[in-house]
């Protein structure tokens, strides 16, 4: 009988339109905290989301984020992590709203949705090294920075960020304003994740992060590519041997193709002088 599939990889199989960005992030939690209870974090949402509904901002796009900022700055003190940035709690959305306290990504989570509640037209943004939520009106947009205690950014604010990110000769484009979706938002998170347990050496963990990653991003082969090499290093070639043979299943004529087929044929004699 094989493995039961992870509950995010169920969601990932679905149109990105139809995965709940709330429920993505407490399934990747699950892998570091396996007993969450899923449930109670998507009330704690929804109870943000009533305390913003019940003041009627109306329709403005200013109003409304002023609201927002209002509830989950102001009177529920979610803001930027003060310490180790690269702590990996800082990342999962469940802890975030425990402590109140996360990184850009963990915290527009947060931000995103709530709104999602509340059905407005909010959307994280596609800016370089800093994700930002957007709040649109037909007549106007909102630039909100989650982890500089929400506040919002001018053009002239954007570049001078995006200096800082990118260095001096930076130019703010439109596509670094551009909405982005769920799927990207998740790369973003778990991105960052990979990040932190390729540095800390937690090699479990960092599994985990890119069978995720493979999931949300299936036709990208270096997450495959990357979990092989580790298995291969951990020692388990059969695993490696199985994440390579995934990745000729969803990319037959990828750019890594010919190089994955070299790597399975030297895994097999491997395997082959294990038994």
């Amino acid at each position: 009988m094989g493995a039961r599939q992870h509950p995010f990889d169920s969601l990932m199989e679905l149109d990105t339109k139809h995965i709940r960005l709330d429920c993505a992030s407490l399934h990747i939690a699950r892998d570091v905290y396996p007993y969450i209870d899923i449930p109670a974090y998507l009330g704690r949402l929804d109870a943000l989301a009533d305390a913003i509904a019940a003041r009627r901002p109306g329709l403005d796009s200013i109003q409304r984020y002023e609201v927002m900022r209002e509830v989950l700055v102001d009177e529920n003190n979610f803001v930027g992590v003060d310490g180790d940035f690269y702590d990996p709690e800082n990342s999962y959305v469940n802890r975030v709203l425990d402590r109140g306290v996360g990184i850009p990504i963990s915290l527009a989570v947060v931000w995103l949705e709530v709104a999602r509640r509340l059905k407005w037209p909010v959307t994280g943004v596609n800016f370089p090294g800093r994700v930002l939520v957007r709040f649109d009106d037909p007549e106007r947009l909102v630039i909100a920075d989650p982890y500089d205690d929400g506040g919002s950014l001018s053009l002239t604010d954007c570049r001078k960020l995006l200096k800082e990110q990118l260095g001096q000769k930076a130019k703010l484009r439109a596509e670094h304003l551009a909405p982005i979706d769920t799927r990207a938002v998740l790369s973003r998170v778990l991105n960052n994740l990979r990040t932190i347990y390729m540095m800390r050496g937690e090699w479990s963990q960092l599994a985990n992060i890119l069978r995720r990653l493979a999931a949300v991003e299936p036709h990208n082969g270096q997450y495959l590519c990357e979990l092989a090499g580790l298995h291969a290093h951990l020692g388990n070639m059969r695993s490696a041997y199985a994440h390579l043979a995934v990745y000729l299943e969803r990319i037959p004529d990828g750019d890594q193709t010919a190089l994955v087929r070299h790597s399975l044929q030297r895994l097999e004699a491997a395997i082959s002088a294990l038994n």
